[in-house]
């Protein structure tokens, strides 16, 4: 846990309990040994899951800054191992965030922003997979109702369970 001390007096302002959890993560890593290396992608398919979380489209600028920031911050703490490689796993979380991101807005799919309850969808079907559990179908949807042509989504997937 020193090097939550050490993380807290380093960068001030930053508040103790993410001096905690940057320790944590340190301590963690460290405890890896050679497999370290091996977390990178990790980290950056949960900074892509984190994308998908999210209820509502995210701006662009958050991740890319947060991107930027990890960098520097592993830049800055190169000479301090343990903390070198905790700020290399979040730059990758926020690199996987920043490129979905980046992803929807390079195609101009919009995510729906709203709850449309019940809604009668017509369109073309694209695509039919037989998953494990059931049917995946995409469509290329006409306009839905009740949303503006910004936001109308290009495809629709649909899973009807078996």
């Amino acid at each position: 846990m020193a090097d939550a001390a050490i993380a807290g007096d380093r960068f001030g302002p930053i508040s103790e309990w993410r001096a905690r959890l940057f320790g944590v993560l340190a301590d963690r890593l460290a405890g890896e040994g050679e497999r370290r290396l091996l977390w990178l992608p990790v980290f950056f398919g949960i900074g892509i899951g984190l994308y998908f979380v999210l209820k509502a489209e995210p701006p662009l600028w958050p991740g890319i800054v947060a991107a930027i920031a990890g960098a520097g911050m592993a830049f800055a703490l190169r000479r301090h191992p343990a903390c070198y490689e905790a700020a290399l796993a979040l730059t990758a979380l926020a690199a996987g965030f920043a490129l979905m991101r980046e992803a929807a807005w390079e195609r101009g799919a919009p995510m729906l922003q709203r709850h449309l309850g019940p809604v009668a969808v017509t369109g073309r079907v694209v695509n039919i997979d037989l998953a494990e559990k059931g049917w995946r179908i995409v469509i290329a949807p006409d306009p839905l109702p009740g949303l503006d042509g910004g936001d109308q989504p290009r495809r629709l997937r649909l899973h009807i369970p078996q």
